[in-house]
C-alpha cells in the first residue's frame, strides 16, 4: 500500500462536495483513517466498504479512539465543532455496496474512491506460507472466490464499471498496488484492466509511484 494516496491532496480542491467512499479498509497501514480525516476536514461523508467483518470491526475500533458515539450499525458519528461528520463502516463487496448506493442514494454522488480490496497475490516468498494461504482461506470463505490475480483484475473492473455513472463531474479514483511495468511501459497490478475502461470516460492519470508493493496510481476527471 504505502502512503502514496497522500499525494492526491494536491487535486482536491479541485473535486465536488461529494461523497468519499475507500473500498478495502485498511490492515492498519492508516488509510482509512487518513482518508476519513481528510473527509471529516471538508466535511463530506466517508464510507468504509470490507467484505471482511473483522476488518469493520478493526477500522470502528480505530476510528472510535476521537469522541464518537458509535452506531449499532457500525456507522460512526464524530462531532466536530458544530458540525456532524458521518462516517459509515459496512460490511460488504465493493461491488455490491455500489449497486445498493446507486439505488438507495440516486441523489447522492461520489468525488472520490479509493480503490484497495481483492488482493493481488504478490505474496510469494514475502510473507510466510501460512499467513497466505489463510488470506486465500478467507476469500474461499467469505467471498467465495479464489483470491488469484486474474479475479482481482475482473473485480476492480466491474466495481470500475459501477463506479462511473456514481462518480460527481469533477472527481477521482485512486488504484492502490498498480504500477507502470518499466519495460512495457503498461499498467499492471490490481486496476490494469480498470485503467483503460475509466481514460474512456474522462479519467486522465494524475501521478502515480511505485512498483510492486507500495504503488498506486491517482486518475482525475475535471470539467
Amino acid at each position: 500500500m504505502g502512503t502514496y494516496y497522500k499525494n492526491v491532496e494536491q487535486f482536491l480542491d479541485r473535486i465536488d462536495n461529494g461523497v468519499w467512499v475507500e473500498l478495502g479498509v485498511d490492515r492498519g497501514e492508516g488509510s482509512t483513517q487518513w482518508f476519513s480525516n481528510k473527509a471529516k476536514d471538508r466535511g463530506v461523508d466517508f464510507y468504509g466498504v470490507d467484505m471482511d467483518p473483522e476488518q469493520i470491526q478493526r477500522a470502528t475500533h480505530a476510528l472510535s479512539s476521537k469522541t464518537a458515539t458509535v452506531n449499532p450499525n457500525g456507522g460512526i458519528n464524530v462531532i466536530i465543532g458544530d458540525l456532524p461528520q458521518h462516517i459509515t463502516l459496512i460490511a460488504e463487496r465493493g461491488e455490491t455496496f455500489l449497486e445498493q448506493f446507486q439505488q438507495q442514494q440516486p441523489d447522492k454522488k461520489i468525488s472520490l474512491t479509493y480503490l484497495d480490496n481483492f488482493d493481488w497475490d504478490y505474496w510469494l516468498g514475502i510473507e510466510e506460507e501460512a499467513f497466505v494461504a489463510g488470506v486465500k482461506q478467507n476469500y474461499l470463505d467469505k467471498l467465495g472466490a479464489e483470491m488469484n490475480n486474474i479475479n482481482s483484475q475482473l473485480t476492480h473492473l466491474l466495481q470500475a464499471h459501477r463506479l462511473v455513472p456514481l462518480m460527481s463531474d469533477n472527481s477521482i479514483i485512486i488504484c492502490d498496488d498498480t504500477w507502470v511495468m518499466p519495460q512495457e511501459g503498461i499498467f499492471s497490478g490490481k486496476c490494469s484492466a480498470a485503467i483503460p475502461y475509466l481514460m474512456l470516460h474522462g479519467y486522465k492519470i494524475l501521478h502515480y509511484e511505485g512498483y510492486r508493493q507500495n504503488s498506486g496510481v491517482i486518475l482525475g476527471r475535471f470539467k
